[in-house]
């Protein structure tokens, strides 16, 4: 309070004496610094303590997003470590296509072939075996053809005495004795 009084005399003395000047600027001025004074000292606390809580939560808002950002860049780490072991394996996958296809088309002629000589081979056993069926009914149905011949012509050799009949026998025989 000391302060004040000498300030608020050494005030006046300059007042009087014409070296300050009391217009409306300076009174006005003059308000002003006493108003930031008193607020100064009357409300220092308060505004302190405000300020330290709004510090304290921009600190607790600053740390936090720091954390999270540090949490984000882990994960990011780790994606993109996933990503490198990802590409690993796409390279090894594709070493992998390339030596099946490899060994399919160096192998492919070799199986399509043995397929098809298992194919063909019992294709061919199926068509040896009709063969076989088909030439014995061939030579039973001709035999059977030939036995009724040979009884029809007997038939009609012995039962038909034509002459016509006797003389075609005659010659065809001939013919087959020419023959053998």
């Amino acid at each position: 309070m000391f302060n004040i009084t000498i300030f608020i005399l050494t005030l006046l003395i300059l007042i009087s004496q014409n070296i300050l000047l009391l217009n409306e600027e300076s009174l006005i001025l003059f308000c002003f610094v006493i108003f930031i004074w008193l607020m100064y000292n009357k409300l220092k606390s308060s505004v302190q303590h405000d300020l330290e809580s709004k510090a304290l939560s921009i600190y607790n808002s600053i740390e936090s997003s720091f954390n999270s950002t540090l949490l984000l860049l882990k994960l990011e780490l780790s994606i993109q470590q996933s990503a490198k072991s990802l590409i690993n394996d796409f390279f090894n996958l594709k070493q992998h296509f390339v030596k099946l296809t490899t060994f399919v088309t160096v192998n492919l002629k070799k199986f399509t072939l043995n397929n098809f000589q298992k194919s063909y081979k019992k294709k061919l056993v199926f068509t040896q075996r009709l063969e076989k069926q088909t030439s014995k009914l061939l030579a039973l149905l001709i035999a059977k053809k030939l036995n009724k011949v040979v009884n029809l012509h007997q038939y009609y050799l012995k039962d038909f005495p034509l002459i016509t009949w006797n003389c075609i026998y005659k010659i065809s025989l001939r013919e087959y004795f020419e023959m053998i």
